[in-house]
């Protein structure tokens, strides 16, 4: 491998383009002029990491339109996915297929880094070590199709440091990362809680960070004047994105923190924050984060814990209690609806609050004696928008 192939011997931006969230327009389409706006504004500003995936619907085709046929292969660094799920690339033959589609959309003939896709869920897992894709990860990286190898992690901790003492092939790992998780040690950091990034540092791995602002919910903390005065003392200058971007990257070990930038005005202000005029935190800073982050916590107004006792006999209605108070906390802490309904459409699967039987068997089995079966429903009544939320939301 020559210095160019390995992304490690070359200037990897501290902030990386992530193309889940490119723009769209009302009726669901891409605006491919913004994308190729954001896409040269990325290579003219110092951004040259670029985070796709095979199943961000149509996020490699817009790289193979206006990245790859305009800018030199080696001035850029494309990183692709893998969904090693039963519902997706669940064999070789479809693994190879996906490989395949992501270099023809992207309009390459390499991957500077494939990684193994939200891995860290018992399916994920199991799928992976019946198809033995640790041996398709090597021998994708052995072609030289794959430059580099590694995973996006969504799990346990100590499956996570199993896999890295198992596996020492993988090179680089994508984790979540953020202040209020790593600060507050949070039951539903999915994977994102400090002991993850210290696992990941303590075997040398390469560090990737997404969801540095929480999937938005740090970008608005400031609404809370406890907050905002701990900010403004600290320097009134910096925006409540920016000081969540700062911790990231001051994490030893990180090669780049993702962004996903829907519009100039996100990347230019992230350009700003980690390239133009990057100050890692100095300990005093640290420190404020993590008052920051204890307020944001007291704001819970349910005392749930995540214990899940409530579940361990099973809910008869299979109502997912603790994702749908945890939905209602976001609410509180983040002042955000939007937020929160995001949180609430995707944990509460398929059985809303509404489906409630009235057992009350939650409420005998909870150790805090919280009155579930109110706040689910205030949970669901605030939360809910409809059967169409999917288009509701992206607009």
């Amino acid at each position: 491998m020559s210095d160019m192939d390995n992304i490690f011997n070359r200037s990897v931006s501290r902030l990386g383009f992530g193309c889940m969230r490119l723009p769209e327009g009302q009726d669901g389409e891409y605006i491919e002029s913004e994308i190729e706006k954001l896409f040269d504004y990325a290579m003219s500003h110092g951004i040259n990491y670029f985070d796709s995936a095979w199943h961000y619907i149509d996020s490699q085709k817009m790289i193979g339109k206006y990245l790859t046929p305009k800018y030199p292969r080696a001035s850029f660094i494309l990183v692709g996915k893998l969904h090693f799920h039963e519902d997706t690339l669940h064999n070789w033959k479809l693994a190879m297929e996906g490989f395949e589609k992501e270099l023809n959309d992207a309009g390459t003939d390499y991957m500077d880094l494939e990684l193994m896709h939200a891995i860290g869920g018992e399916e994920s897992l199991r799928v992976i070590e019946r198809e033995d894709f640790w041996r398709f990860m090597r021998e994708l990286k052995a072609s030289g199709r794959a430059k580099h190898i590694g995973f996006s992690w969504h799990g346990k901790v100590d499956d996570l440091d199993r896999l890295l003492t198992e596996h020492p092939e993988v090179e680089v790992v994508q984790i979540q990362a953020n202040y209020f998780d790593h600060f507050t040690n949070s039951r539903f950091a999915n994977g994102g809680g400090y002991d993850t990034y210290e696992t990941v540092h303590r075997h040398g791995k390469q560090v990737i960070i997404m969801e540095p602002i929480k999937g938005g919910s740090l970008a608005q903390v400031d609404k809370h004047a406890e907050v905002k005065a701990l900010f403004d003392a600290a320097d009134p200058t910096q925006t409540p994105p920016s000081w969540a971007l700062r911790y990231a990257a001051s994490l030893d070990g990180v090669l780049t923190v993702l962004s996903g930038m829907s519009n100039l005005a996100q990347m230019e202000e992230n350009v700003r924050v980690l390239l133009d005029d990057f100050k890692p935190l100095m300990v005093s800073e640290r420190d404020m984060l993590q008052r920051a982050a204890a307020i944001i916590e007291s704001k819970r107004p349910v005392g749930c814990t995540g214990c899940r006792y409530c579940m361990d006999k099973g809910c008869p209605a299979g109502i997912r209690i603790p994702n749908v108070l945890a939905s209602l906390n976001t609410l509180h802490q983040y002042q955000d609806l939007r937020i929160a309904r995001k949180a609430y459409y995707e944990s509460v699967g398929e059985h809303r609050p509404v489906e409630c039987l009235g057992c009350a068997s939650c409420e005998r089995e909870c150790p805090q004696r919280l009155p579930i079966r109110q706040l689910i429903r205030e949970a669901d009544e605030t939360l809910w928008a409809g059967e169409n939320y999917d288009i509701w939301a992206n607009h």
